[in-house]
């Protein structure tokens, strides 16, 4: 795949794929004769993988430091499966965070059907009919 290809794939800007790759997020990408990108299978699984972690929260530096981790060989796998461990322990907090928002919000949403739209916080600008 070109750059192109691979930025209308991940729904990402092809300067965002040019950056990651200059900062050493994504491997220096393979040219062709002509000196365009072209993106292996392997280069799209890393990039799907980056952008899950970057998506849920992952800073580009923690990122960075799992790649460091993965340039050192088996004998770093302990360390990055902690570190993967460690961020689904953080998504699953942000879960139940979201999911007591979403609790909230909906019993707002019951209030506003019950009490005609009255705000559950003293809202100085709604008055009781």
């Amino acid at each position: 795949m070109n750059i192109d290809e691979v930025a209308k794939h991940f729904h990402i800007t092809k300067s965002k794929l040019r950056y990651y790759e200059k900062n050493g997020v994504i491997r220096k990408i393979t040219r062709d004769k002509n000196d365009n990108r072209v993106y292996t299978e392997n280069d799209l699984l890393w990039i799907e993988f980056f952008l899950n972690l970057k998506d849920t929260g992952m800073s580009l530096k923690e990122i960075k430091h799992y790649i460091s981790l993965k340039k050192g060989g088996m004998e770093t796998v302990d360390e990055r499966k902690k570190i993967l461990l460690d961020h689904v322990n953080l998504i699953d907090e942000k879960i139940q965070e979201l999911i007591l928002t979403k609790e909230d919000l909906q019993d707002q949403i019951k209030r506003y059907d019950e009490e005609k739209g009255l705000c559950i916080i003293k809202c100085t600008s709604e008055k009781k009919s």
